[in-house]
Formats: structure tokens, sequence, C-alpha cells
């Protein structure tokens, strides 16, 4: 009976630690791939970064490849659900439901900006990893807000193509250029009403260009 008990024990900490070593390894991945991209991030170098023997990334993971796919899914999944068409959205007017998207999705985006620095290193030699990251992630996310925005936008309004960009650019822009906010503006990104106060903002320009800018 002891020995059952030992037995189930030690896989439950053997999986325990499978799954933390596992973890720790996409972890580290996905920071080296933010910060130095596909090419510059080595096995080895994610294998230091999480504190493992480099032996465990193939342990894990079948390729660097397979690890780069896993490693950026998350915060691409997060933005995956935003904008949605919830059940708390169902009683809104058009307006007010795009309203509420629109906010989701910009903190869904301030809170993975690795987001758009995987989609900048991958932009600059196109190949079949941005291929992925189009088809996967980002087509289904911009159709879905550019057809949100055509819903809205009365005739004499831009390109819905130029609106998207728009925020897009300003999101990843201020929110990752903390330093220089904070030196030459004296303005704090990571400040709760700062935030708050750039997501208005964000969206009512939305609005003003969709022609909805008393709404």
């Amino acid at each position: 009976m002891s020995t059952s008990v030992s037995m189930a024990s030690t896989k439950r900490t053997r999986g325990k630690d499978d799954q933390d070593i596992r973890a720790r390894i996409l972890g580290a991945a996905l920071r080296l791939f933010c910060q130095l991209g596909f090419d510059g991030a080595s096995l080895s170098a994610i294998a230091k970064e999480a504190g493992v023997a480099q032996p465990h990334t193939y342990y894990y993971f079948e390729n660097k490849y397979e690890l780069w796919k896993e490693a950026i899914a998350p915060p691409f999944n997060e933005l995956m659900r935003h904008p949605s068409s919830a059940d708390d959205l169902k009683d809104l007017t058009p307006l007010q439901s795009f309203r509420v998207q629109m906010r989701r999705m910009i903190g869904a985006a301030i809170d993975n900006l690795e987001i758009m620095h995987i989609y900048i290193h991958e932009s600059r030699n196109p190949g079949p990893r941005l291929d992925y990251l189009l088809d996967q992630y980002f087509t289904p996310i911009h159709s879905r807000i550019e057809r949100g925005i055509r819903e809205i936008s009365d005739e004499a309004a831009p390109n819905p193509v130029f609106i998207l960009s728009s925020v897009i650019g300003a999101t990843h822009f201020f929110f990752s250029s903390p330093a220089l906010l904070a030196r030459v503006h004296s303005t704090e990104v990571n400040d709760t009403d700062v935030r708050a106060a750039f997501i208005d903002f964000v969206i009512d320009q939305v609005m003003h260009a969709s022609g909805n800018a008393a709404s």
C-alpha cells in the first residue's frame, strides 16, 4: 500500500516538474523571440534564459518552429478574444457595442505588446512564419475589426484600414516607449489613469473618423 502511494506521489511530483520546466521554456522563448526574433534566439540561449539544460528543449518540443508557435500563442489567443460578440453586448446599440469591443481590443493589445514585436521581426523576412501569423491570427482579427468599422462608418469616412492602422500604430508606439514618454513628456504609460485616458482618446478618434463624432 505504501509503495503504491509513494509511486503515485512520485508521478505527481514528476508531472508538476515537467509542467514547470515546460512553462519556463515557453516563457523564456517568448521573451527572446520578442527581443531577438526567431533566427536570433537560439535554443541554447532559450535554455539558458529558462535556467534549464539545453536537451530539455528537444525533450519538450519537436523543433524550434514548434516551440515558436507554442510560445507566441498565449498573447495572440488573448487578443483573438477581442473584440467578441459576448452575451453582455447583445442589448447594446451597434455604436455602444463597437465602443465596448474597441476598448477590450485595445486593452488586450496593451497587455500583449509581444504581438507587435513578433510581427515586426517576421515582417522583415517574409516567409512561412509570417504566413502562419497572418493566417492564424492577424487576418481574422483585422477582418473582424475592419468589418466593425465599416458597419458604423458613413459614406464620407476614410478607408477603414487607415483607421485600424492608426489605432494599432498609436497603441504600439505609446505603450512600447515608456522611457521616451516619461523623460520627454513626463507621461507614465503604466499609470492606470493614463491608460484609460489613452484608450478613451483613441476610441473618440475612431468615432470621429467614422462620422460618429457626437456618439
